[in-house]
């Protein structure tokens, strides 16, 4: 029998993956490669599916190297590029030639794009016919990188889900999300040792690589970083964000299925512990907590919510970080929480795009106030307003409003960014 500490030092590994651009755009990229590869005779019609959840996060954004060319031209790029093996990676290292072949297929009208209102956030169906009368469809659902199903001419190819039949993700099915207290993630960190974290090296260096390139003046970079920590961190995080949804053409590793969430995570906490000097045991601590308390909000309030999921959950996660540096204690740790989500529990995800950095940016200050409030003995009264005194349950009580009222919400959002996008074209 396993406990939960077994239980989530085994989950740790499962909240990164590396992603190129957008997870996003990752995940429309991966499902027309396969078609791609499938498919061996000239295309006569592609037709994507997309939940207004993708749509939005991919309308305004950055593609490596692409510019913003929206879904169709992701469609066509992963058509193009034929890597499915590579996931979220599936457009790294495009060639100029496949960049000029992309624009050109945008042109022909084949790839048209549907928007579904009643399917699962993350979603994406594509169904492709070639001129031979060959039809290929590929269903991605409920996970960026998890292939629900491959067919052609309607045989199944392949079929998956997302646990796959072994011992590590048998695991992971004896225990909820809202099994896990905070206590139990407390407990937990203090235990993780240097071997159990070392992992998360990988994308430190990664995300740390990104932020460095986004002070380069092509993006849209920050001021340049002063010796204070809190200004430190802010130009990092958002030299990181900017240049990413700028279409940097580096990789990030992502947390819980979101490049921002990862860079919102390990960057702050990397950049404290330079300015700090910290030890390498508590940054790394630090990151993991900061990982599952994002995985905790992100499992409330839904893969891809109404609610900015970098504010509401990755920052929230990366503050906690901080604050696991800083040493506080259990009750301080709630209490910061609490705080965190009485500010961010209103911002909303209009969508992957530029100023995202300054979205964060702005969350990130708050949580600096924050955690100069737990320092200083203040605290919220119990019970006011969504905050619970337990800061788990506030965390429930969200995750009931992101699932609630909060839908129509966000398809009010995407029919506005798409009267935007056609009021104000690139």
């Amino acid at each position: 029998m396993y406990n939960k500490s077994k239980f989530i030092l085994n989950l740790l590994p499962e909240l990164i993956t590396p992603a190129l651009g957008c997870t996003e755009i990752g995940c429309i990229a991966y499902a027309t490669s396969i078609v791609g590869e499938k498919l061996k005779n000239k295309l006569k019609s592609v037709t994507v599916h997309i939940s207004g959840f993708i749509y939005r996060n991919v309308v305004n954004v950055a593609v490596p190297l692409l510019g913003k060319i929206g879904a169709k031209g992701i469609a066509a790029a992963g058509l193009l590029m034929k890597q499915s093996n590579k996931k979220l990676l599936v457009l790294d290292g495009i060639t100029p030639q496949q960049i000029k072949q992309t624009k050109q297929l945008m042109t022909k009208n084949i790839i048209k794009i549907e928007v579904e209102k009643n399917c699962d956030p993350v979603y994406v169906k594509v169904v492709a016919k070639d001129v031979a009368g060959n039809v290929c469809s590929v269903l991605i659902e409920r996970k960026h990188d998890v292939v629900r199903y491959v067919k052609l001419n309607n045989v199944i190819l392949t079929t998956n889900s997302c646990r796959k039949n072994n011992a590590k993700h048998l695991l992971q099915i004896k225990y909820d999300v809202n099994d896990i207290s905070l206590a139990d993630l407390y407990k937990t960190t203090k235990l993780l040792t240097l071997a159990d974290l070392k992992f998360l090296q990988d994308g430190i260096k990664m995300n740390h690589k990104i932020a460095l390139a986004g002070s380069h003046k092509q993006y849209f970079s920050h001021t340049k970083p002063l010796a204070d920590w809190h200004e430190s961190i802010l130009a990092s995080t958002f030299n990181a964000v900017a240049a990413r949804m700028d279409g940097c053409p580096l990789p990030v590793m992502s947390s819980n299925n979101s490049g921002d969430h990862g860079l919102t995570i390990s960057v702050p906490q990397y950049t404290y512990h330079q300015k700090a000097h910290t030890s390498e045991l508590l940054m790394l601590q630090g990151i993991a907590l900061a990982h599952l308390i994002t995985w905790k909000i992100k499992r409330n309030i839904g893969e891809l919510s109404a609610y900015c999921g970098s504010v509401v959950a990755a920052t929230t996660g990366t503050i906690v970080g901080l604050g696991w540096q800083r040493n506080y204690n259990l009750k301080q740790l709630n209490d910061l929480i609490n705080y965190c989500l009485s500010s961010f529990c209103g911002i909303l995800c209009d969508g992957a795009k530029l100023s995202c950095a300054w979205k964060i940016e702005t969350a990130l200050i708050n949580g600096f106030r924050a955690m100069e409030l737990v320092e200083c003995k203040q605290k919220l009264s119990p019970n006011e307003g969504i905050n619970n005194a337990n800061a788990f349950e506030t965390i429930k009580l969200l995750g009931k409003l992101s699932k609630g009222i909060m839908n129509a919400t966000n398809l009010e959002l995407v029919d506005i960014i798409n009267c935007n996008a056609l009021a104000n074209p690139n």
